[in-house]
């Protein structure tokens, strides 16, 4: 065992590992379940996880090491966190089933095509869109989200999901294991263990697309947003893939929110130099559950920090194009927006050999008046979409 670092689920605990062991690492919960008798010095992981499993890695060289998890503690577990600073052959991982496997189990449901997410010990927004437009999603909480806090953040979020059928899994595989079913709007009413899951199951009611949402689904001031039907232009241009896109004078953030929402791993950098806006892009990422990475200043300052991007959308401005398009890698989309005749023209005069296509978006809302209902024409939005072989 020395130079290895064993990790065990504490469902399913190695007794001979853990009775030669010199130090047992875990949870604090973890560390109760264990059994009597043991010799090995116990270490609960606290605040500074990091920190405490670089130590267990460098004592793994002269002492003999086990860790408790929950489950699969590669899966959203303390697995993970060694794997990454263990050196290969070094981490043993002896797994237990996981929540989600016991939790399935219990409801007797298939679950080869659910959608997996943890929000367990993350302040990450809960991509409630995500969630429900699966057929069928579980969800892992913690103490400060639990099941219960997860079914009513689902149902503030999309009201129709009211009376979605669902369930929460407390404590499994623990003799205080119980299982509930109900509504997410009767499960959001209870008071649940930290130790906690909920499943979302099969309904026909779910939230639509977020492509070309409405204005009054964001934050906004003054007017600056991307409109809808622009907006889903833009996005068809962009065609959003998994990796990074920069959103580069971002306003309400609106462009690179519902690409987030369309392309699951995909991580969105915005820029956005006016204080107000950027407050705006934070309560729109938040309102519909995706993560921004929000920088606020000029583009031509913020620029060299970012990681390099697949997508670029560059809303309403031109002075940084070339620029922004140099930092593209091979194979990239550009998207840019103007309605300035200034603007326009440098669009149109920019990057020429790697211009693909430039159109003018024209759009008429009907208004009612006494007279009757006539259409009156928006500014005509330019688009330009710009291709790095």
């Amino acid at each position: 065992m020395n130079g290895q670092i064993h990790v065990m689920s504490i469902e399913h605990p190695e007794e001979t590992l853990l009775r030669s062991a010199d130090v047992i690492a875990g949870g604090k919960r973890q560390l109760e379940l264990l059994p009597s008798g043991l010799k090995a010095e116990q270490i609960v992981f606290g605040a500074h996880t990091l920190e405490q499993a670089r130590e267990l890695v460098r004592r793994a060289e002269k002492e003999q090491i086990a860790v408790l998890a929950s489950g699969d503690p590669l899966y959203f577990g303390i697995g993970g966190t060694l794997a990454k600073l263990a050196a290969p052959g070094q981490l043993v991982i002896h797994p237990g089933p996981t929540a989600f496997q016991l939790l399935f189990a219990r409801l007797a449901l298939p679950w080869d095509g659910a959608e997996l997410f943890s929000v367990h010990g993350s302040s990450e927004p809960l991509p409630w869109r995500r969630v429900l437009n699966a057929d069928t999603a579980a969800v892992y909480g913690d103490r400060s989200r639990t099941a219960a806090d997860l079914a009513r953040e689902l149902v503030r979020h999309f009201p129709a999901s009211a009376n979605r059928p669902a369930a929460i899994g407390c404590a499994l595989g623990t003799p205080d294991e119980n299982v509930i079913r109900g509504t997410l709007a009767e499960l959001g009413r209870l008071e649940v263990s930290a130790l906690s899951v909920l499943a979302v199951l099969p309904a026909p009611r779910r939230p639509g697309l977020p492509l070309g949402l409405s204005d009054a689904e964001y934050a906004h001031q003054n007017n600056m947003i991307t409109h809808p039907e622009v907006r889903a232009v833009v996005l068809s241009k962009l065609r959003p893939v998994p990796g990074v896109m920069w959103d580069l004078g971002a306003g309400s953030g609106s462009v690179g929110i519902e690409a987030a929402g369309l392309a699951k791993g995909l991580q969105v950098f915005a820029v956005e130099q006016n204080g107000g806006r950027a407050e705006d892009i934070r309560v729109n990422a938040e309102r519909h559950g995706v993560k921004i990475h929000l920088t606020e200043g000029k583009i031509a300052e913020v620029m060299p920090a970012l990681p390099d991007p697949d997508r670029i959308f560059f809303g309403g401005g031109s002075s940084e194009l070339e620029a922004a398009f140099a930092k593209l890698k091979p194979g990239g989309i550009l998207v840019a927006t103007a309605v300035l005749v200034d603007t326009v023209a440098h669009l149109a005069a920019a990057l020429r050999e790697f211009r693909t296509e430039l159109l003018t978006l024209n759009v008429s809302r009907a208004e009612r008046t006494a007279a009757g209902e006539f259409l009156r024409a928006e500014n005509p939005i330019t688009i330009a979409v710009y291709k790095k072989e």
